[in-house]
């Protein structure tokens, strides 16, 4: 009887697609069926999966197999996991993208052929749009968004940028967010080769349709902080930066809920105090600036009864964040503060 070789020994395939994930068939069944179409050469590629705390649902089993798909193991939110799928990948290159989205048949076939003519380049940035062909985010006009939902990053240079930081996740909460822009500022700092592919493409469902979806969007905000005492510079240049005309606009959703809280805790002490005139202006601001919240959502009016929440919430955590983001730092402070020789 032939042996039949080990996947260990078979020849290494160009890219290794990494896909964190919750292993619920709903999601992923989309996903499975359009890496089954694609046009790539299967020798050419492998699929990992990076089960979150989780195992993948047992009826995609065939699917699986049919892809020679490996699932592994990734605690820790989606950073944590895409990094266990990178320890397990045995291609050249890693393609980073989400359990809900929907790769073009030839997405992998397109970025093969953009690898061929940009031999130098260690990283491979994606479009990802949203059903009808719009891009899910505003473009950075300097460099990529750094969306793990489209990403291609050259082992070697995912190996010297120390992968995912995986600080971006609470285990209490299960709030994650981040971690892909800390991802992409390292690859910036290290000065990887990046070739940006517009022709490379998946699409993502519309984030935040349901109708929490605010209130958990501002919740995400705990991680702001980290990101910011992390990489301040880029942070400033380009976390949720806004051209009007000739003027760039930071954060304006941030500012307006920080706005709204303030101008409402103010007109409020205001009236208290008997000036009616200057807590009704103030209650005008804060109104003018819920307004401004409520255009993130294309003022959608099945978003006002939880809108007002949207304010406090993000305020909330971002104070939050602060704190949990100076236990971190000085936690990794420490031991390198140990090891100068500090007086202890």
């Amino acid at each position: 009887m032939t042996s039949t070789p080990s996947r260990r020994n078979r020849a290494a395939p160009l890219v290794s697609v990494i896909v964190p994930t919750r292993g619920r068939r709903a999601r992923l069944e989309g996903l499975l069926a359009a890496l089954a179409r694609q046009t790539l050469p299967r020798d050419r590629w492998e699929l990992v999966l990076a089960a979150d705390r989780t195992t993948v649902d047992a009826a995609l089993a065939p699917a699986l197999a049919a892809l020679g798909a490996r699932v592994v193991r990734g605690d820790g939110g989606p950073g944590a996991a895409r990094n266990r799928g990178a320890d397990a990948a045995r291609g050249t290159w890693l393609a980073f993208t989400e359990d809900d989205c929907t790769p073009a048949p030839d997405w992998l076939a397109r970025a093969a052929a953009r690898l061929d003519i940009a031999p130098a380049s260690e990283v491979l940035a994606g479009v990802t749009l949203k059903p009808g062909g719009r891009p899910v985010h505003r473009q950075r006009p300097d460099a990529p968004l750094w969306l793990p939902t489209n990403l291609f990053v050259r082992r070697d240079v995912f190996t010297r940028a120390g992968g995912y930081c995986e600080d971006y996740f609470d285990a209490a909460s299960g709030v994650y967010f981040r971690e892909d822009s800390d991802f992409g500022f390292t690859l910036e700092a290290i000065g990887a080769r990046v070739v940006e592919a517009p022709d490379v493409r998946v699409e993502h469902p519309d984030e935040h349709a349901r109708f929490w979806d605010p209130v958990r969007w501002a919740r995400r905000h705990v991680m702001d902080p980290l990101l910011a005492m992390r990489h301040p510079e880029r942070f400033r240049r380009a976390i949720e930066v806004h051209a009007l005309g000739p003027l760039r606009v930071r954060r304006p959703i941030v500012r307006a809920c920080l706005a709204f809280v303030v101008a409402l805790a103010a007109a409020a002490v205001a009236t208290a105090f008997g000036a009616l005139v200057v807590g009704g202006l103030l209650a005008i601001v804060a109104v003018t600036a819920l307004l401004v919240v409520w255009a993130k959502w294309r003022f959608d009016p099945r978003r006002l009864p939880v809108l007002p929440l949207v304010p406090f919430v993000l305020v909330a955590s971002l104070l939050a964040g602060h704190r949990r983001a100076a236990r971190l730092m000085a936690r990794r402070e420490a031991p390198l503060a140990s090891r100068g020789g500090s007086p202890g």
